[in-house]
């Protein structure tokens, strides 16, 4: 018996349970406000909507899952939609404990355990960003002209901003999409960064690493249009579950509502708030939901907001959580005899 690997299991494991329960206790107490507010607008609504919105969740990593699948499908190792889905709420436990700075290494570190190159787990990580901006733009720009030709007040008044907003979203994409798939473009980025950077190297490598890599990544990937097409068409889909929180909440307020509008106007919230900074220190989301969903819903608007941070974020960290606690390190693959 190999007492000296179950003692290093054996403490290992204690290990992760103690980091397991740490951070749900810091983020417990971190979150004591949101969490409390949430449970206070559940018991103001039918049981349905809370189920609703769950089911909302758990469909957003399940579609997540699929995607991460997808984006695998022409490695050596194809990770199952199971896999996927325990990498999105892997990931979704170290976003909220690290504020998101740590779930791009997560979900590196998870596709990589599964028989894949780290290279080219990173670069799979990557182009995943650049296709979640798309995303998130595309059904916010597509929100955003379907409720202005319907004449929605609040977005006839914040046009301006919006169309601003959505400019800044689109040129965001297009760096990340030129820089992914034109080699030249991403040779000058390095260029510039190496020309800025001279006297910082170490610094200059890592970022010129990085844009090599994703350009890399990013010409192998769109070597295949139908995956770009459908992992497009599945990040649309993926947001637009989480928006239908917004419309849940709504729709147990105001049932004559368009159920579409809710989500439309979160979209467009979405595409916004990730490029602009609000004034006074207010949470970007927070302030233009205020802006857009004020007007028609009312105080409603605060609830939206606090249940979609809820679902959003508190409630995958949980689930991501259980995750993390039973995930375990995968063994070396056995090497194929020759035939």
């Amino acid at each position: 018996m190999d007492t000296k690997g179950e003692r290093k299991n054996y403490i290992g494991n204690i290990i992760k349970w103690a980091m397991i329960i740490i951070a749900l206790i810091v983020v417990y107490f971190w979150k004591q406000e949101d969490i409390n507010a949430a449970f206070r607008e559940m018991r103001h609504h039918p049981a349905w909507v809370s189920i609703l919105c769950l089911l909302a969740t758990l469909l957003h990593f399940a579609t997540e899952g699929r995607i991460i699948s997808n984006m695998t499908m022409y490695e050596e190792r194809q990770m199952t939609w199971w896999e996927g889905l325990k990498c999105g709420l892997y990931c979704a436990f170290y976003k909220l404990i690290s504020l998101g700075s740590l779930s791009g290494i997560a979900e590196v570190y998870y596709i990589s355990k599964h028989d894949i190159d780290p290279g080219k787990s990173s670069g799979i990580v990557l182009v995943q960003y650049a296709y979640q901006k798309l995303g998130v733009t595309l059904i916010g720009l597509i929100s955003f002209i379907g409720l202005y030709l319907a004449g929605i007040g609040s977005i006839m008044e914040y046009a301006k901003w919006c169309v601003l907003g959505t400019v800044v979203s689109l040129t965001i994409v297009t760096i990340l999409l030129i820089a992914s798939a034109w080699k030249k473009f991403a040779d000058f980025g390095v260029a510039v960064i190496n020309k800025i950077l001279k006297k910082k190297p170490e610094k200059a490598k890592k970022l010129t690493d990085q844009i090599i890599l994703f350009n890399e990544s990013g010409r192998y990937f769109f070597q295949h249009k139908t995956l770009c097409v459908r992992v497009t068409l599945l990040k649309m889909l993926k947001m637009a579950l989480w928006y239908s929180v917004a419309s849940i909440v709504v729709h147990a307020t105001f049932p004559e509502t368009n159920v579409l509008i809710p989500i439309a106007l979160m979209a467009v919230s979405n595409m916004i708030g990730g490029v602009m900074v609000a004034p006074a220190g207010v949470g970007t989301l927070e302030f233009v939901v205020s802006l857009l969903f004020v007007p028609l819903f009312g105080t409603t608007a605060a609830t939206v907001v606090i249940l979609y941070r809820f679902y959003s974020m508190v409630v995958p960290f949980f689930i991501g959580a259980i995750v993390f606690a039973f995930d375990k390190k995968r063994e070396k693959p056995v090497e194929k005899a020759e035939e």
